[in-house]
C-alpha cells in the first residue's frame, strides 16, 4: 500500500483548487489548438494573394497544403508522441507552439516557393504534437469521472475555434490597412498576406509559457536515468494483437481526412475564382459555416448516442460516425451545384454537421481502446496514418484541376469527386471495424484493471 502510493506522487488538488486547475489547463490546451487553427488556416485562405504573388501553381499550392503541411505533420507526429509520452508533454507540447508559430513566421518572410515550402513544412512537423499529446494529457489534467466530458469540450472548442480562427484571419486581413499606421516603416511596407502571417505567430510564447504552467494530478517517478519508468504493454505487441481494430478505425479516419481536405484546403480557393470572394468573405463564410455546422451536428450526436447506446453499447460511437462519412460523401456529390459562395459555405455547414459526432467520439474512442502509458504514441500512429492521407489530397485536386485546364468549373469537380470518393470509403471500412473494436475495449479494459501503471505527462 504505502508503495502504491508513493508512485502515484502529489499534487493531488482537491474540491475547488482542483477544478480551478482543470479548468485552467483544459482552457490552455483550447487556446493552443485556436493558435493552431489560426496558423494553420492562414496558409488556406491566403492561398489566392499568395499564389499571384509569388507566381504558383495550383499543383505547388496543393504540395504546400499536402506534403508541405499535412505530410510532415504525419511523419512527425510518432516520434513527436514519443518523445511527450518519454520526457514530458507539457514541455514538448510548449516547444512545438514555439517551433509552429516561428514557422508561421517564416512563411510571412518567404520570397519564393522553396522557402515557403520549407516553412510549411516546420510548421506541420511543430503541429504534429498538439493532437496526441493533448488527447493523452487530458486525462493527467481532469478526474477520471469527468474525462469524457472534458474530451468533448476540447474538440467541440477546437473545431469552434477552427472556424472562429479563419474568421479572425479574414477580418485579421481586413483590418490590416488600419493597423498599418501603427508599424515600423519597413512592417508597414510589406504586404497584406505577409503581414497577417506576422500578426498570427505573435501570441506563441505567451501561450507556449502558459501550458508550461499547467498542473497535472499525477506524476510517473522517474527511473534510473531521470525518464519517467514503469511497466505496462509496448506499441507494436498491442498493434499486432489488435491490428483488425486498428486498420479498420485509423484506415477509416484517414480516408475521411482525405476527403475533408480536399474540402477545406480547396474551399477559399473555389470561391475566390469562381465568385470573386475576397480573403475576408471566404473567411467570414466558412467561420460561420463551421460554427452552424457544429451546432447542428453537436446536438445531433449527443441525441444519436441517447438513442442508440443501449442498443449498440461500445459500438455506438463507430455507428455513428459511419453514417455521418457516407452523408458528408453525398454532400460533396451536392457541391457543382453552388451558383454563389453562399452555397459553398452552406455545402460546407452540412459536412462539418455530419462529421461532428466523429469529431465529438473520436478522443473518448482513441483513450478506450489505447493503454495509458502508450496512449500518446499511438494516437500519433493514428494521426501519422490520417495526415498521411490527408496529404495526398489536396495535390491530387491541383493536379486533377490542372490537367482540366485549371478552369473554375473542373477545380470545383476535382474537390466534389475526390472527398465524396474519400468519405464513403473510409466509411465502409469503420464500418467493418465495430465488432473489433468493442473487442479491444474490453481487453484494454480487463489488462487496466489487471495492472495500473503510473500515468506519464
Amino acid at each position: 500500500m504505502r508503495l502504491q502510493r508513493e508512485t502515484q506522487m502529489v499534487p493531488r488538488g482537491r474540491g475547488l483548487r482542483a477544478g480551478l486547475a482543470a479548468a485552467f489547463g483544459l482552457g490552455v490546451l483550447i487556446t493552443a489548438a485556436v493558435l493552431a487553427a489560426m496558423d494553420r488556416q492562414i496558409l488556406v485562405l491566403l492561398a489566392e494573394p499568395m499564389r499571384q504573388s509569388l507566381g504558383l501553381s495550383d499543383t505547388q499550392v496543393g504540395m504546400l497544403q499536402g506534403l508541405g503541411v499535412t505530410l510532415f505533420a504525419g511523419l512527425a507526429a510518432v516520434p513527436v508522441g514519443w518523445l511527450a509520452d518519454r520526457f514530458g508533454r507539457r514541455r514538448v507540447l510548449a516547444l512545438c507552439v514555439l517551433v509552429w508559430t516561428a514557422a508561421t513566421a517564416a512563411c510571412g518572410l518567404a520570397q519564393d516557393f522553396g522557402s515557403l515550402f520549407l516553412a510549411a513544412v516546420a510548421l506541420g512537423i511543430g503541429a504534429a504534437g498538439l493532437t496526441p499529446i493533448v488527447y493523452g494529457l487530458i486525462p493527467d489534467i481532469v478526474s477520471d469521472r469527468r474525462r469524457a466530458l472534458a474530451n468533448g469540450i476540447y474538440t467541440l472548442a477546437a473545431i469552434l475555434g477552427a472556424g472562429l480562427g479563419i474568421a479572425l484571419s479574414g477580418a485579421l486581413v481586413e483590418g490590416l490597412g488600419t493597423l498599418r499606421a501603427l508599424m515600423p516603416p519597413a512592417a508597414s511596407q510589406l504586404e497584406s498576406w505577409r503581414l497577417a502571417f506576422l500578426c498570427v505567430a505573435l501570441p506563441g510564447p505567451l501561450v507556449a509559457l502558459l501550458i508550461l504552467l499547467i498542473r497535472v494530478r499525477r506524476v510517473q517517478p522517474a527511473g534510473p536515468t531521470g525518464v519517467a519508468q514503469g511497466p505496462g504493454p509496448r506499441a507494436w505487441p498491442y498493434l499486432s494483437r489488435h491490428r483488425r481494430t486498428v486498420l479498420g478505425m485509423f484506415g477509416g479516419a484517414g480516408l475521411a481526412g482525405l476527403g475533408l481536405a480536399a474540402v477545406s484546403n480547396w474551399l477559399p480557393v473555389v470561391a475566390a475564382r469562381s465568385f470573386g470572394a475576397t480573403p475576408a468573405e471566404v473567411g467570414q463564410g466558412i467561420g460561420l459555416a463551421y460554427l452552424a455546422g457544429t451546432a447542428v451536428g453537436a446536438g445531433g450526436a449527443f441525441w444519436a448516442v441517447r438513442r442508440l447506446a443501449v442498443r449498440h453499447g461500445p459500438a455506438t460511437p463507430v455507428r455513428i460516425t459511419s453514417w455521418g462519412l457516407f452523408l458528408a460523401a453525398g454532400v460533396s456529390l451536392c457541391m457543382p451545384a453552388a451558383s454563389q459562395p453562399a452555397h459553398l459555405y452552406i455545402f460546407f455547414a452540412l459536412q462539418v454537421a455530419s462529421l461532428i459526432a466523429a469529431s465529438v467520439l473520436a478522443p473518448t474512442m482513441l483513450q478506450d481502446m489505447t493503454p495509458s502509458v502508450i496512449r500518446s504514441r499511438l494516437i500519433a500512429v493514428g494521426g501519422l496514418v490520417s495526415v498521411s492521407m490527408a496529404s495526398i489530397s489536396p495535390p491530387l485536386v491541383g493536379l486533377m484541376s490542372d490537367f482540366r485546364a485549371s478552369t473554375p468549373a473542373s477545380l470545383l469537380w476535382s474537390v466534389s469527386l475526390v472527398s465524396a470518393f474519400a468519405m464513403a470509403a473510409g466509411a465502409a471500412l469503420m464500418r467493418t471495424a465495430e465488432s473489433p473494436f468493442v473487442l479491444t475495449v474490453r481487453s484494454v479494459a480487463a489488462d487496466a484493471a489487471a495492472l495500473t501503471p503510473g500515468t506519464r505527462v
